[in-house]
């Protein structure tokens, strides 16, 4: 082959390399660029790309390593030899060929099987490249686990890459909906929580003016003012993002569940029957793996100071309340929370599994551009949180309840703790997300009457006590800790307990009571047609025809008054249903 020759393939290579990791394959370039190198050893573009890949400041570790073969065990050294003496190793699918073969002949060496994984994620081959290393994962769990979390910590980045889409656990989601521009206008005057944000600006475009694209925030709630914000669950959620083009309107959320309650509520607005017209789900871009950490919003005029505390513990909220509960792929459909009590049980392979999904997540931390971000957080409060063993001795206190594994709150007596780390024990249950734990704190927080509860969320603090008591069928218990929580809240939560409240007397056949309630909720709500309709709603469902009609027309003509016909349209089905059933008074 001539230079000429070695130079043009090699270039070619270097623009296939680049595809690769355009396409989320980081080890795909990685190869294309070293077969790139063994044409021309002197190729400019090969090394810069190499280097490049390699100080990525937005990747994870374990995305950008140079990844070498695994060396055989001693008693397989012979079969290695026969193999490999008549392959050329240095290419790539030749070397997967001759370790296909050597796993073929014994498919417990877990070296082989790496070796050919390495090698199919070198050819791009990122999904038959997982399955290779789910088998080193069960070969190496019980007695070689460091070299087991490695091999997966690698599954966690191929299953990102561009056809493992269907392997993916972290996705961006989205469905668009055809749109018109006089919807916007409502839009906005329906949700006050939505939040314009700059629009980007399209460089191709002419004179370098902003293309017809609206970006807005939709957030679980309207942003606070700054002198209202104590901790991170004072801050608004966003819900999802949208895009408004000529003719077209996107949500987009790496939150599936937010996803969906933006839709709900655009759909109030639009009306029910209204669908659509696509829905995607995607894998995250690798720089962005964690972009579901960042979802809460600050309100500008905050010290700094409070800042960075604020996003230090937005991070521990989201991984010790929130992603512990989210059931993955690369944990075999269990959640991390699952597959550690798996692990506690003796499961080897989920330990191995869930240690390397730590890993990873502590590596998108540890990046150059999100340090600041994440505020020093160890992810040792995280393992120790699960129950697993800390990497670092002496990062987390074993005493420490704000991370408190659940077997520690199990054998936790609520009585005997002082009244802040009675607040801590509360709040670390309340991530469990069990009920029967999380009132023992919430009841023993409420008997004292602690100035710590001015300091909890107490909507988080209440709510599980309502729902033991309306579980155990005592809505006198329900509507006593109503009462008690009304008195300590601020105007927001205040809306929240009342609308408990009214729900409740609703269900319990006190629909005059209720009524009254509705009423003030109606005249104070931000969105009234919205909270007359939600009013109505809960009446249908609990058999009080006359209240219902009653907001039903009230909601009617707000919806009239402000155009929004998806609630004109909601409400009128219901009174129509009303009618035929015989309750049209």
């Amino acid at each position: 082959m001539s230079s000429n020759t070695a130079r043009d393939q090699a270039q070619a290579l270097v623009h296939q390399g680049w595809n690769h990791l355009m396409s989320q394959r980081p080890l795909a370039a990685w190869g294309t660029w070293q077969q790139a190198l063994r044409l021309d050893g002197e190729s400019a573009a090969a090394h810069q790309a190499l280097a490049t890949l390699e100080a990525a400041p937005d990747l994870p570790a374990a995305a950008r390593k140079a990844y070498r073969f695994r060396k055989p065990a001693d008693d397989a050294r012979g079969r290695w030899d026969d193999v490999l003496r008549h392959r050329d190793t240095a290419q790539v699918e030749d070397a997967a060929r001759a370790f296909e073969a050597i796993v073929r002949d014994d498919p417990e060496d877990a070296a082989a099987w790496f070796n050919r994984a390495l090698c199919l994620a070198w050819s791009g081959s990122d999904r038959e490249a997982i399955s290779c290393l789910d088998e080193v994962v069960g070969l190496l769990a019980d007695e070689e686990s460091a070299a087991g979390v490695e091999a997966w910590t690698l599954a966690e980045v191929l299953r990102q890459g561009g056809g493992a889409e269907s392997l993916a656990d972290d996705l961006r989601f989205a469905c668009n909906f055809a749109w018109h521009h006089d919807d916007t206008p409502r839009l906005e005057a329906t949700y006050p929580e939505l939040r314009r944000i700059p629009t980007p600006i399209d460089p191709t475009g002419s004179n370098g003016h902003p293309r017809e694209l609206e970006v807005l925030e939709w957030l679980d709630r309207a942003l606070p003012a700054a002198d209202r914000i104590a901790g991170e669950s004072d801050l608004p959620r966003v819900l999802a993002t949208v895009y408004i083009t000529p003719g077209s309107l996107r949500l987009s959320s790496p939150r599936v569940e937010s996803l969906e309650v933006a839709e709900e509520r655009l759909r109030k607005m639009l009306g029910p029957d209204v669908q659509p017209i696509e829905r995607l789900a995607a894998p995250l871009p690798l720089p962005f793996l964690d972009a579901d950490v960042w979802t809460a919003r600050m309100p500008e005029g905050l010290d700094p100071e409070l800042v960075h505390r604020l996003s230090r513990e937005i991070v521990e909220s989201y991984y010790e309340n929130h992603w512990i509960h989210k059931p993955r792929q690369g944990l075999d459909g269990l959640s991390p929370l699952a597959a550690s009590e798996a692990a506690r049980r003796g499961d080897a392979a989920a330990r191995v599994k869930v240690e390397a999904v730590i890993l990873l997540r502590e590596q998108l931390g540890a990046r150059s551009s999100a340090a600041a971000m994440y505020q020093g957080y160890p992810f040792d409060r995280l393992r120790h949180r699960l129950g697993l063993e800390p990497t670092h001795a002496g990062s987390v206190e074993a005493d420490d309840l704000t991370c408190a594994p659940l077997a520690t709150l199990q054998a936790l007596a609520a009585e005997g703790l002082e009244d802040s780390r009675l607040s801590d024990a509360f709040r670390s249950a309340a991530g469990f997300r069990d009920d029967a734990l999380t009132t023992r704190f919430a009841a023993e927080l409420a008997r004292r009457g602690t100035p710590e509860l001015t300091r909890l969320e107490l909507t988080t603090v209440f709510a599980p006590l309502v729902r033991q008591a309306m579980g155990r069928s005592d809505p006198a218990e329900a509507l006593s800790w109503l009462d008690q929580a009304r008195v300590l809240a601020s105007d927001a939560s205040r809306r929240d307990f009342d609308t408990w409240r009214a729900e409740i007397l609703s269900r319990t056949g006190k629909s005059e009571e209720a009524a009254r309630i509705y009423e003030d909720l109606v005249a104070t709500a931000p969105a009234p047609h919205l909270a007359a309709l939600d009013a109505a709603e809960t009446f249908l469902d609990n058999g009080h025809h006359e209240q219902a009609r009653d907001f039903l027309h009230r909601a009617l003509d707000l919806a009239r008054r402000d155009r929004i016909p998806g609630v004109e349209d909601l409400a009128n089905r219901h009174l129509n249903t009303l009618s035929r059933n015989g309750h049209g008074f």
